[in-house]
């Protein structure tokens, strides 16, 4: 089974692609659907997070995301100890799922996780694909998408990997800065290029 690495920073269209992977039969895992499911009501993972951040992050028994959020990209320190708190439960239950991927007999399988390189998931890959997009249009995605600040918006960008080291870390790069139609070619021709479709 191939596994393959999706990258990139809030904004910049991986969730577009990640849908056309998924239209062309690949098993696909969103990290940010697992984040969800590892840091849902009274998990292990919720539980330790809110013994350090403390109970003002909680909003009826539940972490209310976008306050852990304002907590932690205005706070490098803060933010390092979340990601190496959540990280742990989200890179077993991505180990899990391959593990059953395999099990089905999947010829691809790709997971889609922003913080790919900074985890370490990319060492398991057999192809990392970076998508990057004009600041700009990240923030005003970002924006729209999450119902933030636009200064919230740009901490966010702030906090992550800059887009020079994720071009220089991806074997395969998809600039999305023409539009959508333009974004599903550039992917159609990675899945060409690298013998990904069925």
């Amino acid at each position: 089974m191939k596994i393959i690495g999706l990258s990139g920073q809030s904004g910049a269209g991986k969730t577009t692609v990640l849908s056309l992977f998924l239209e062309k039969g690949c098993a696909v895992c969103d990290s940010d659907l697992v984040s969800r499911e590892v840091m849902s009501k009274g998990s292990e993972c919720t539980n330790q997070i809110i013994s350090i951040f403390g109970e003002s992050i909680v909003n009826g028994d539940e972490i209310d995301r976008k306050k852990l959020g304002e907590i932690v990209f205005s706070d490098s320190d803060k933010l390092k100890i979340l990601t190496e708190i959540s990280h742990r439960y989200i890179k077993k239950r991505i180990y899990e799922m391959i593990e059953s991927a395999k099990q089905s007999g999947e010829s691809v399988f790709v997971i889609d996780a922003p913080l790919l390189f900074e985890s370490g998931l990319d060492k398991i890959c057999d192809l990392t694909v970076a998508v990057t997009a004009p600041e700009e249009k990240r923030i005003e995605r970002i924006v729209k998408r999450d119902n933030i600040s636009t200064d919230l918006a740009k901490k966010r960008i702030a906090s992550q990997i800059s887009e020079e080291k994720l071009k220089s870390l991806a074997d395969y790069v998809i600039v999305n800065d023409k539009g959508i139609e333009e974004l599903k070619k550039e992917t159609l021709n990675l899945f060409q290029r690298k013998g990904i479709l069925k």
